[in-house]
């Protein structure tokens, strides 16, 4: 009996640590450099909101960059309407602050499906070099968001 509660224990710590460990390694931005080197990071935030009836959705980004002169930014979003599949996407050029910054990025419905309140999947992508070319990099994320009026 001490050995199974000493076996549980063990397994119970291992697994404790390894979710502190898989956070932790996804909380910085996703290209860190040491010396100040290229970093680039996005995340699409909720609510996302419905533009004309659901045939544009604008969709908050959280960015985190320094590439120069500046990143290119792309958000696809598709959700589940009534049976069908909605989906679109936007992008823009952005201009990197060195720190956290949230842009609105206009998402046009592109499936013949318009999007509606709900939930839906969206993926933020992040491209950009250093302020010398010599660094590229980009960065991807996939998240559940809301859709609202």
């Amino acid at each position: 009996m001490k050995t199974n509660k000493t076996k549980v224990a063990v397994v119970g710590t291992a697994l404790s640590g390894a979710a502190v460990a898989a956070m932790l390694g996804t909380a910085g931005p996703a290209l860190a450099y040491t010396s100040g080197g290229l970093h680039v990071d996005a995340k699409a935030q909720s609510p996302a909101r419905l533009i004309a009836g659901g045939a544009a959705l604008k969709v908050p980004v959280d960015t985190d960059c320094n590439a120069t002169p500046y990143a290119y930014l792309t958000v696809n979003v598709t959700e589940q309407v009534n049976g069908r599949i909605a989906t679109g996407g936007g992008f823009t050029n952005l201009g990197c602050t060195g720190g956290h910054q949230v842009v609105l990025i206009p998402v046009t419905a592109s499936s013949g499906k318009a999007f509606a309140p709900g939930r839906a999947v969206a993926t933020a992508q992040i491209s950009g070099c250093s302020n010398d070319n010599m660094t590229c990099g980009n960065e991807s994320r996939t998240n559940t968001i809301a859709l609202r009026r």
